[in-house]
């Protein structure tokens, strides 16, 4: 069975660049507009990474970061965080994300993050 990624992305294109170039790499890919739908689905799925962006209609990938990495059904899954704001120190501060990337993004650098904390958690022994 593919990995699976949660992507919370409010911008289609990027969202449509990120889905064709993580299915390259065999992933299943399930897209979020907002928070709210978002929240609605995400433990349905069982996502083997998040990758959430910033900046959302309805809300902060900072603040969903924060949640997820405090609730104790997803605090073990790794969580990308993608930001055209140039704070990326501060936003360090603020969450703990495994990794942050800046918009606009190089998509072998996305392909490389994805894929070595998705094989990180492949090789940590299941408690």
């Amino acid at each position: 069975m593919n990995k699976r990624i949660c992507v919370l992305e409010d911008t289609t294109e990027i969202f449509e660049i990120i889905k064709i170039v993580l299915e390259e790499e065999e992933y299943e890919v399930f897209g979020f507009e907002t928070v709210s739908a978002f929240k609605a689905n995400v433990n349905l799925l069982s996502p083997d990474l998040f990758l959430l962006d910033v900046m959302l209609p309805d809300g902060n990938g900072i603040d969903v970061c924060r949640a997820l990495k405090s609730a104790e059904d997803t605090k073990h899954i790794p969580v990308v965080v993608m930001t055209a704001n140039s704070k990326i120190a501060t936003m360090k501060e603020d969450c703990t994300a495994e990794d942050f990337i800046a918009k606009p993004f190089d998509i072998d650098h996305l392909a490389a993050i994805v894929n070595r904390l998705i094989n990180r958690n492949q090789l940590q022994p299941a408690l």
